[in-house]
């Protein structure tokens, strides 16, 4: 099916570089398939500032939005979404596994506004554990005095996941460290504690999913 792009806020965009962009159909009933297009963006200016810092690189902030495209046409109706609900909750935690996070789990379920139309928004709760392995290739990379052993990273992850109706359906969603780490190199904790704020990173995910409602 010949489905278009999600629309993006591009002016919020400027410290985000898109890194994935698929058309997928990710799964169909006897009555209807379903297909979505979907955009995936990484924060890369914060993330940048740590590697400089640290040597070490990782995707800390994600942002996604699809838009979903059902065949045939279907107008929204309360049985429909609440299919969409339960099938976007559930890719939405594989989303999450498939970037490396544990410990997923659903915390609150609440509305949200995009635009004129009303949004059920998700909140999750997880783990990004790297290992001393994971740790040691990159902070040995640039030559400087590391550890060689360094203690693995746990960081706490606030993730986000709002479904709504619009001519098509949309779903947008992403995560963000939600706290300092609880453990990890100390170089690596210290860049971490001072590019994290989970307060501005969840208003800046929520603005970026609001104003894909406003496209």
């Amino acid at each position: 099916m010949d489905i278009p792009p999600p629309s993006v806020p591009e002016s919020r965009l400027t410290d985000w570089r898109q890194t994935d962009r698929t058309v997928d159909s990710p799964f169909s009933t006897p009555m209807l398939s379903v297909y979505t297009h979907t955009r995936v963006y990484e924060e890369s200016t914060q993330r940048q500032t740590i590697a400089d810092r640290m040597g070490f690189d990782h995707p800390w902030r994600f942002f996604f939005i699809s838009r979903v495209r059902l065949d045939p046409p279907q107008p929204p109706n309360p049985m429909l979404s609440s299919l969409l609900r339960q099938r976007v909750a559930s890719a939405f935690v594989d989303r999450l596994d498939g970037r490396g996070l544990a410990d997923i789990t659903k915390q609150t379920r609440s509305h949200i506004s995009i635009g004129d139309v009303d949004g059920s928004l998700r909140r999750y709760h997880a783990r990004l554990q790297l290992s001393a392995d994971d740790l040691t290739a990159q902070l040995s990379a640039d030559g400087a005095d590391r550890d060689p052993d360094p203690d693995p990273l746990s960081l706490p992850i606030e993730a986000l996941v709002v479904i709504w109706p619009d001519d098509d359906y949309y779903v947008a969603g992403g995560a963000y460290p939600a706290g300092p780490p609880e453990c990890g190199p100390d170089e690596l904790v210290a860049a971490l504690e001072a590019e994290i704020d989970p307060a501005a990173s969840r208003r800046e995910l929520l603005a970026l999913i609001k104003d894909c409602g406003r496209q």
